[in-house]
């Protein structure tokens, strides 16, 4: 009886040890179990994190990768879940807010140009001026005047001296002197830049020449095509606005004596009969500016078509680097022409010059953010001393329609904007 307790013992014992056995190797699979799926699941997280922090330029990559590698209907069609399709989705959310946070496309630069203005103590524009005691309002209309502050850089050939002091030159048939006060009148027109470049700079000699320099320098306003010496008056001059730089560079084709040439050690102004040394100044300024204002005093008085040199002219100053050429000294308005693609105004006629009754214009061209230009004409009339913008619709269809007969391929919508026929 001994020995069977003993035998039932020991079963009873090793059926224990077998069922605590058993139940440890079921513990240990199910820890192992346990821990093989912790570790997936760890993995799978990192994963998701590395997708999320990645920067523009791996995101980029990876969808461009997808794209050159896979049919686009797979791309298309790919499960969300997939890690490309979470890659377009981050990017597509990232490209999203940065396109949000652009800044508006900027403004044009709008550069407005006139042609002769005359202050000649003599003259009626100036009597008007002081017998109307309105200002600049006297003489020229508010909705010019408007204009004319509103660019952001405005020009016009002054076509006299300021100066009380000189002597005039008796054998010309007209000399024109101004006081140097009237200078505040080119301020009251918001001028920024004007050519000195004519045929009545020197009027009254190398005296009255050199007060207008100190002037236009007192007052601000700056001027090409003539100076203390001919590096000074062949100099170009730069604006910066924004990140566009603008130069403008002036001569003349009439000029009324060989000693009206600047020099060396002579003041005076650049001529452009002989275009050569006008040309350096042209490449001078285009190697160091986005666009290139070349300003000229050329052709035939009270003509409204450009004589062939002109033309001539034109193509040589585009082909050096002018992007715009802006033409006085006809006293009437002469065509608009495009040569590849750069705007040609070949005379912008009296601005505020005399009492004849005249077609003038306000031009503007805007260079616009993208790196196109437009060319608008005010349509404007010099009246009885008086230079108003024209705003009835009949008058201004005619004065359109008169631009278009004098112009080269040009036509011009309602708002006056020249449209090139052969671009």
């Amino acid at each position: 009886m001994a020995r069977r307790k003993k035998n039932n013992l020991n079963k009873r014992l090793f059926k224990v040890l077998l069922a605590m056995s058993t139940l440890l190797m079921v513990l240990l699979v199910i820890a192992f179990i346990n821990e093989k799926t912790l570790s997936d699941n760890n993995e799978n997280d990192k994963s998701k994190d590395i997708v999320v922090s990645q920067d523009d330029t791996d995101l980029e990559a990876s969808k461009e990768t997808n794209l050159s590698n896979e049919p686009k209907d797979m791309v298309d069609s790919a499960d969300p879940a997939l890690p490309s399709q979470i890659d377009e989705d981050h990017l597509d959310e990232e490209n999203h807010i940065e396109d949000d946070e652009q800044p508006l496309p900027a403004d044009p630069i709008v550069l407005a140009f006139a042609g002769d203005v005359n202050f000649d103590e003599d003259s009626r524009p100036v009597a008007r001026y002081d017998r109307e005691n309105k200002g600049i309002l006297g003489g020229i209309s508010q909705e010019l005047v408007d204009e004319m502050n509103q660019a952001d850089i405005f020009m016009l050939n002054n076509e006299f001296a300021y100066s009380t002091r000189g002597r005039e030159i008796k054998e010309k048939s007209y000399t024109f002197r101004a006081h140097p006060k009237r200078v505040d009148i080119l301020k009251e027109m918001g001028v920024d830049i004007v050519s000195l470049a004519n045929n009545h700079a020197l009027d009254f000699g190398e005296e009255a020449l050199l007060d207008t320099f100190t002037t236009l320098d007192e007052a601000g306003i700056d001027y090409v095509g003539a100076g203390i010496n001919m590096d000074r008056a062949k100099k170009p001059i730069y604006y910066t606005i924004g990140d566009t730089t603008v130069a403008y560079v002036a001569a003349s084709h009439v000029i009324y004596a060989m000693d009206w040439y600047a020099t060396d050690t002579r003041p005076g102004m650049i001529g452009t009969y002989d275009p050569t040394l006008f040309v350096t100044s042209i490449k001078e300024a285009k190697e160091n500016s986005d666009f290139v204002v070349v300003y000229v005093h050329w052709g035939k008085e009270r003509v409204h078509e450009p004589v062939d040199y002109q033309k001539n002219l034109a193509r040589i100053y585009i082909d050096a680097g002018a992007d715009a050429v802006i033409g006085c000294h006809p006293h009437v308005m002469q065509g608009i022409e495009f040569y590849k693609g750069k705007t040609i105004a070949y005379s912008l006629g009296n601005y505020w010059f005399n009492g004849s009754k005249r077609e003038t214009g306000l031009l503007k061209i805007y260079l616009n953010p993208d790196g196109t230009t437009d060319t608008q004409l005010l349509a404007a009339m010099n009246e009885d001393t008086y230079t108003y913008m024209i705003t009835d619709e009949k008058a201004r269809n005619d004065y359109y329609k008169f631009m278009e007969d004098i112009s080269f391929n040009v036509t011009f919508d309602e708002k006056g904007y020249a449209i090139n026929l052969n671009p």
